[in-house]
């Protein structure tokens, strides 16, 4: 896991029957399996992307061709360029199609964890929450402001995100800050989450000139003519056209508009969602093995089962490794399924 947890105290049980509930569809439509092997196992998950122990990394848009050094981690494909990071503070950012080193910078032990290019612009957050603009081509930061960092965040880190002319910051302790890219001015903070830890930003977009951001706990919808927020205890958010779609840490999937007005929703008793890819339909993986796939308008729901599970523990024990989501697959510890497999 990234070095940004903290350490929780042990908790200790009662050794005796077990009360924890699993999910256990009634019905099950069909099985799936692997499509087949990625060249390594992932070693680590972020937001946008997966790092293999190998150096090789997946993005949105699947696995890359190009190898990061040794104890470099992928962040984002952002503006047709690679960014990585080291834990000791190294920033690495490559040319996608040439494989050109662009920029190889040490930004003195505070680790990037989030991070966004925009032409010569580069948007960073880093594990202090400390958020900086640097401008590649003049090697100067124009930009720079210490958050109040958290105690502890959620691995699904939002990158930053441009806008126009503006840059949008997600904080670790729950904000988005607004920043003009011309002349590195703050304009606006938006608080979103109000947690004490877990609160950082997982989740940012603009959608129908509305932005919308989340933590694990907290969604808002802002436009310049009105502000609109939900409290949930969320596993992800996604978007899709002009619908939003929350997963609940009850096992709930919730339609929303862009101004996050409750469409439909459909309930999955004990389900822990751990990822999710969608074309024509939406499918979510669930830890213990199922896969959920509904309909864009929540109206159809049909549950698959990898065929696999029993034979690597899957049930009961729950998928135990890193898993990452792509535009069509789910990749899971070395292996990987395709959306059309369903």
């Amino acid at each position: 896991m990234r070095k940004f947890f903290l350490l929780l105290p042990l908790l200790f049980l009662f050794v005796g029957c077990s009360s924890k509930k699993y999910f256990e569809p009634s019905q099950i439509e069909g099985y799936v399996s692997f499509d087949g092997a990625i060249s390594a196992k992932i070693v680590d998950v972020g937001r946008d992307g997966a790092t293999l122990a190998n150096g090789e990394f997946i993005s949105k848009d699947g696995v890359e061709a190009y190898k990061l050094p040794k104890n470099f981690i992928f962040l984002n494909k952002s503006d047709g360029k690679y960014i990585a990071a080291s834990k000791c503070g190294k920033l690495l950012v490559v040319d996608a199609a040439t494989k050109k080193v662009i920029l190889k910078k040490n930004f003195s032990l505070r680790s990037p964890i989030a991070a966004s290019i925009k032409g010569t612009l580069l948007a960073m957050v880093f594990d202090d929450d400390t958020l900086m603009l640097y401008d590649i081509d003049t090697n100067t930061t124009l930009y720079t402001s210490h958050q109040p960092p958290d105690i502890a965040v959620d691995t699904k880190i939002a990158n930053p995100f441009f806008l126009g002319a503006l840059v949008l910051y997600p904080t670790l302790d729950g904000k988005m800050v607004v920043v003009n890219t011309h002349d590195g001015k703050e304009l606006k903070t938006v608080i979103v989450g109000t947690n004490k830890e877990f609160n950082n930003i997982i989740f940012l977009n603009v959608i129908d000139e509305k932005l919308i951001a989340a933590t694990p706990n907290k969604i808002v919808s802002v436009s310049p003519t009105f502000t609109n927020s939900m409290d949930v205890d969320l596993s992800d958010v996604l978007y899709v056209k002009d619908r939003v779609y929350l997963l609940t840490k009850d096992g709930q999937i919730i339609l929303c508009d862009p101004e996050l007005n409750i469409l439909k929703s459909r309930k999955y008793n004990f389900a822990h969602f751990v990822g999710a890819i969608y074309g024509e339909y939406i499918y979510i993986l669930e830890k213990s093995g199922y896969i959920i796939g509904v309909d864009k308008d929540l109206r159809v729901s049909n549950i698959f089962k990898l065929s696999n599970a029993s034979m690597f523990g899957l049930v009961h024990k729950g998928l135990d490794e890193y898993i990452f989501a792509s535009k069509d697959k789910f990749f899971y510890g070395d292996k990987y399924f395709k959306l059309n497999k369903l």
